[in-house]
């Protein structure tokens, strides 16, 4: 019995000094394809964008002035505020409005991105207006309508990486206006003239990234 033992041992002694290596060779193998473990630190930053902005004011094409600053967290939200005002074909009109601004970033470490934001506020127009009077004698005579309003103007914006810290920025939106006293609520059926769509080209510096 003790031969037939000691024969057995021999025998099956090179199949487990094998599985032995085999499993070192395995394990060596899973280490090299999971490779080193990769830690990217997320960036917050202060972000200031000048803004300008081609629109529809009362009918007429305008530029409108502006831009906004805030705080960009982990490198995809900022939270700001925002202002714009006429700055061209005024002819007797004026336009100011601003609020709370609101964005997301896509793709923020590539150098094309995306993004797309809101800006949640209100403002004041005024607008030149004829009126023409029958009592004699007939005559045209020149008012300047004023109004407060709310807005809501949400846009998409493309994203051009220049440098480490700054981006150009490309979009499109639309703005909606309305007056908070008319009969139907916040967006009073679009009547104030100030509604209409956005295209807008700006830069983006800071942001921590």
């Amino acid at each position: 019995m003790r031969a037939i033992g000691a024969a057995l041992a021999l025998c099956l002694a090179p199949i487990a000094a094998s599985a032995q290596t085999g499993a070192a060779v395995d394990l060596k193998a899973d280490q090299r394809s999971q490779g080193p473990m990769v830690v990217e630190q997320v960036h917050n930053g202060f972000l200031v964008a000048p803004d300008f902005k081609i629109t529809e004011i009362d009918r007429k094409t305008s530029g409108l002035a502006g831009g906004y600053a805030g705080l960009v967290i982990a490198e995809q939200f900022f939270i700001g505020g925002g202002a714009y005002v006429l700055a061209s074909e005024r002819h007797n009109r004026e336009l100011a409005y601003g609020g709370l601004m609101l964005q997301w970033f896509g793709r923020e470490r590539e150098r094309f991105g995306f993004g797309a934001k809101m800006l949640l506020g209100g403002g004041y127009a005024e607008t030149p207006t004829d009126v023409h009077i029958l009592i004699y004698p007939p005559r045209d005579e020149f008012f300047r309508t004023s109004q407060h309003f709310l807005v809501a103007e949400p846009e998409i914006d493309a994203r051009i990486r220049l440098a480490s810290n700054l981006r150009l920025t490309v979009g499109a939106g639309y703005r909606f206006t309305g007056s908070t006293r008319g009969r139907n609520g916040f967006f009073d059926g679009g009547r104030t003239g100030l509604n209409g769509a956005v295209g807008s080209i700006g830069l983006q510096i800071g942001g921590g990234s």
